[in-house]
Formats: structure tokens, sequence, C-alpha cells
């Protein structure tokens, strides 16, 4: 009797068959699909990619530590003399200028590069890698403002795609074996292994980039990161000595500093491909001497005006970014060092000395930044950093790697305040990107912005 009450009150009658019902819904839904593990695809996984991705990262891990440790012996030496500091550049410049005249797809930041690489099916050659090292390991020792980044992702790839094959990964998995490598590297040398691989998926793809490496660089990034800080310590490359506070009130002036950091990042973007176009009337191996010896000048000035010596020895530890993110400096000390970054910078990097666009954009991110926290004093930590991400989103249009790469890089959590400036920057600095290479899948015109008209179907006829 319950067993029939049960029954009229699911089905609205008594007399209905359950067992045929269920039996019947068995056989017409879940009898027909082919629900099983892929056990072969997990086999494939454990097998090669994880293999693969753990040689990667002590190899980029062990790499990267090297690198660290001369450039930070390099770098001690040239600080007991500040002469030593300006006179260096002159050096790096002539064996840069060396190096590429017969190799100058070595020149430069190397991202550019390396986005065009990705998209092709040639392996970058072990000549190529060895040039760049050596190069490298010159440029960010000192006297240069000059990103880790961008020898880093240049290196990495080349390491990953050679690995693979090793492994025996033919070409069509050339181009995830090379952004493993590319984001294992660079998430060594900026200790930031989540955002660095996130980094390298947007860089590739910008507004689209492909989720099939990102496990596989995930593993290769966190024990290249481990690698790293096993031989050179896991300290914070942004050093910070209280934590960021952040409010409300605060938010309509992140927003204002995201629209002023998309503009000067524009300026920044114009000025930077316009020198590097300019350089081209000048032959390949004159021209890192040419444009150091005009960004001399620069350097001593932005010294003196600074009067802050870690700006000359950006590359090493970063220090500068620590010091605008506690700091207040001046608002004329600010606008010289975002000014006279950039003049630097295009002379020098954009005339074919190696090294990223991160730190450059970093700092400009971080000074601006540092102007907006004359506003709220005690929010200046909070400025700086969501400066910071901002600037990189902007620059290289990597939205949710700027905003994990600084967090992890400073050990602090500004995800709220970052978000908003990370996005404005973002949104309006559509059409543009200091990176080269990178295409945008948005671009559109006021064609597209017809309203939708469906027209009616036509009637079948029936026979």
């Amino acid at each position: 009797m319950f067993i029939e009450l049960i029954k009229k009150l699911i089905f609205g009658r008594s007399n209905v068959n359950v067992a045929k019902k269920f039996k019947n819904v068995c056989e017409k839904t879940l009898c027909p699909l082919d629900i099983r593990i892929d056990s072969t695809s997990i086999v494939f996984f454990l097998g090669r990619w994880l293999p693969f991705s753990v040689a990667v990262g002590v190899t980029m891990g062990v790499i990267a530590s090297l690198m660290d440790l001369i450039v930070i012996t390099i770098n001690n030496y040239l600080t007991t003399n500040l002469v030593y500091l300006f006179i260096y550049p002159i050096f790096v410049a002539i064996a840069t200028g060396i190096v590429i005249r017969k190799n100058h797809e070595v020149a430069g930041p190397g991202i550019g590069f390396s986005i065009l690489h990705l998209k092709s099916k040639k392996y970058l050659k072990f000549k190529y890698l060895i040039g760049k090292l050596i190069i490298s390991v010159l440029t960010l020792s000192g006297g240069f403002i000059a990103g880790r980044e961008g020898p880093s992702f240049f290196l990495g790839i080349g390491i990953g795609e050679w690995v693979g094959k090793a492994y025996g990964f033919g070409k069509k998995f050339k181009n995830m074996l090379a952004l493993i490598g590319g984001g294992a590297f660079t998430g060594a040398l900026l200790k930031a292994p989540l955002g660095s691989a996130i980094f390298a998926m947007e860089l590739e793809d910008m507004y689209d980039f492909d989720y099939r490496p990102f496990i596989p660089m995930i593993v290769a990034s966190i024990v290249s990161y481990l690698t790293f800080s096993f031989f050179r310590g896991n300290h914070a490359f942004i050093n910070l000595t209280h934590k960021a506070v952040w409010n409300l009130n605060s938010i309509p002036y992140i927003i204002a500093m995201g629209f002023a950091i998309s503009a000067v990042i524009y300026i920044y973007t114009l000025f930077f491909h316009f020198f590097v176009q300019f350089a081209k009337i000048i032959p390949i191996g004159r021209r890192p001497l040419v444009g150091t010896v005009f960004a001399i000048p620069f350097m001593i000035a932005l010294y003196y005006y600074s009067n802050n010596i870690e700006v000359l020895s950006a590359p090493v530890h970063m220090a500068i970014l620590s010091d605008l993110a506690q700091l207040n400096f001046t608002i004329g000390v600010d606008f010289a060092i975002i000014i006279f970054t950039i003049i630097i910078t295009s002379f020098t990097l954009g005339f074919g000395i190696p090294g990223g666009l991160i730190l450059p954009v970093l700092i400009i991110g971080a000074a601006l930044g540092n102007v907006f926290g004359h506003i709220f004093p005690n929010q200046i930590v909070m400025f700086t950093l969501a400066g910071m991400g901002a600037a990189l989103s902007a620059a290289a249009k990597t939205p949710l790697a700027a905003i994990v790469m600084i967090t992890e890089m400073s050990h602090d959590d500004v995800v709220i305040p970052m978000t908003a400036a990370v996005i404005t920057s973002y949104l309006t600095s559509f059409g543009y990107s200091l990176y080269l290479g990178q295409e945008n899948i948005f671009r559109s015109s006021l064609r597209d912005f017809k309203p939708y008209k469906e027209y009616p179907k036509k009637e079948e006829k029936c026979s």
C-alpha cells in the first residue's frame, strides 16, 4: 500500500512498472555513452610528458642558477666603483656587435623574434643559444635597464625544442615543447612559476591562448623554480617591508592610473619601435655600440637625478622596484625615471642589446604608481604593485599573467585593486603591443556593429 502511494505521488498513478522504466532509461541514455578512463592518454602523459617536463625544469633551473650567479658576481665587482658601471656598457655593446654581426637573430629583447619563431617549423640553432646566453649574461650584469624574461624566453624555447627532440617528440609537438621550455626558464629567473607559465601562453596567442601545454608547463616551471631556489634561495624579487593596504575610496584613482599607464605605454611603444626601425640604417654590428654611446649620458643623468644606483643594477636583483614600492620619491624623480627609462631602453634594447622589456615596463608602472601614491601615502605599496601589473598588461597583452606574476614576485596580495588597474589599461591599449609578432583577434571595423538581421527561412516543401 505504501509503495503504491509513493508511485502515485511521483508518477501520478500507481500502476507503473518502475523496473521497466529504469531499464529503458539505461538502454537509451547510459548504455550508448562511451564513458571510460582513457588509460592510453594517462600512460602517455606519465611516460613521456611528465619525464620531459621534469627534465626541462631541472635543466632550466640549473642554467638559470648559473646565469644568476655570474650576473651577481660581475655586478658586485662593478658596483665597487661607480665609473665601472658607465664604462662596462661599452664593452658589452662591442661584444654584442661582434655576436649579432653573424647571428642577428639573437639581437634585441628576443621575445618578438621568439613569437615569430613559434609559428615556424624550424628549430633554433644551437649557435644562437650560445650567443644569446653569453651576451645576455653580460647585459644583465649591470649598466643596462634590461629585463630577464627576454633572454630567458628565447633560451627556454630553444632548449625546450632540443630536449623534446632528444625525447623523441616529433615536429608536431615543437610549439608545445618550446612554450614549456620558455615558461620554465622564465619562471626560474623571475621566481614566478605560475605567472610565467600563463605569460608564455598569453604571449604566443594574444587574447586566445592555448591551454594544451599548461599542465606540463606548470610542472616544468615549478621544478625549474625549485631547482633555482635550491641553489639561489627563494626570497622575493620585490622585497616589501610591510603589507599593502587599500580601501574602496582609492578605486577611482586606481582606474585613473590604469588610463594614465595605458597612455604612457602607448608613447613608449611608439618611441621604442621608432628607434628599432631607425637603427636599421646603421650596419647591424655597429648598432649596439652606437645606441649605447647615445644612452650613456642619459644613464648618468638618471643616476644623478634619482641618486639611486639600483636603477643601473636593475636586472640583477630588481631592488629599484622594491624602492619605488615603499619610498616616496618626489614626483619629479618619478617622471625622470619614466622618461629616462624610455629613452635608455630605446637606445640600447632597440639597437640590439639583448634584454627583456618586462623590467623597463615594470619600472615605468611602479614609478607612475609612486606618483599616485602621493595621494594616499599609506597605500603606496598597493599603487605601485597595481601600476606594475597594469603596465605589463598594456605592454604585453597578458592581463592574467600580470596579476599572477606580480603577486608571486612580491609575495603580497593586491589582486582586487590590481585587477581594476589591469582591466583598465588592457582595454584601453587595444591596437598596439610592445612585442612584435602578436596578433589582435578583436581587430574589427564599424561595419561589424551593424545590427544582426535574421532573414526568414524558406519553407520546405513536403513531397
